[in-house]
């Protein structure tokens, strides 16, 4: 079986509560959405080159590091080959972390895959802040303690959107922790996400992308 790949390389996780753990990324590429503040737009535009699954496991074992990010893109696009992708690498005995725009279903991946799955904004989406966005319901009861929401909000607007949203679903699968509230980068100061997280006494995680901290556009993640 073959995914269609756009690049892999060592990193250090940059978007999860991972962050800072070195790991082997593989990006597929395609994605469904046109997030504005996208900064892998090359891995929907362009078409990558097709790997075979024996062979990206076999690069995974190489970097030596024990932890494969998937990613893209929108790796559940190819949802055949990066299911058997992250069943191979947990036979291998890697670490498996998956991000997603949480959009697909993720019923019949591995229930030891870490799932880090966006809830998409109005704002991520260029659409008015009471539009309806395409979070997929259904993948919420899949979700086990290990998992995470990632919200990665533009404004004001979105902040309070992404706040009534996770109240509406309350109670949650996973602990509060796993929520990440992330600022998006040259949209939203991180300051001011801060106070408003403290001051309205929200359980959920403050959330910076550690390797625009470390890299700032050079390294995409």
């Amino acid at each position: 079986m073959e995914c269609r790949v756009n690049e892999c390389y060592a990193c250090v996780l940059g978007e999860s509560l991972g962050g800072g753990l070195p790991t082997f990324l593989i990006r597929l590429s395609g994605c469904n959405l046109d997030c504005r503040y996208c900064d892998t737009r090359y891995a929907r535009t362009e078409p990558g080159s097709l790997r075979s699954v024996d062979l990206l496991r076999e690069d995974s074992r190489a970097a030596r590091l024990g932890r494969v990010l998937l990613t893209g893109g929108e790796p559940m696009l190819q949802h055949q080959a990066a299911i058997a992708l992250c069943e191979g690498l947990l036979d291998d005995g890697i670490e498996v972390h998956l991000e997603t725009n949480g959009t697909l279903p993720l019923g019949r991946l591995p229930s030891e895959v870490i799932k880090v799955v966006d809830v998409k904004t109005p704002g991520a989406l260029g659409i008015p802040a009471h539009g309806a966005t395409p979070f997929l319901e259904s993948n919420l009861p899949l979700l086990g303690p290990a998992d995470q929401l990632k919200l990665v909000l533009t404004s004001p607007e979105d902040y309070r959107w992404a706040v009534a949203f996770l109240e509406a679903r309350s109670p949650l699968p996973i602990p509060p922790g796993n929520v990440l509230f992330s600022p998006a980068w040259g949209l939203l100061r991180p300051v001011d996400l801060a106070d408003w997280m403290l001051a309205d006494r929200l359980p959920y995680r403050f959330h910076l992308q550690l390797h625009k901290v470390v890299w700032g556009e050079k390294r995409k993640v």
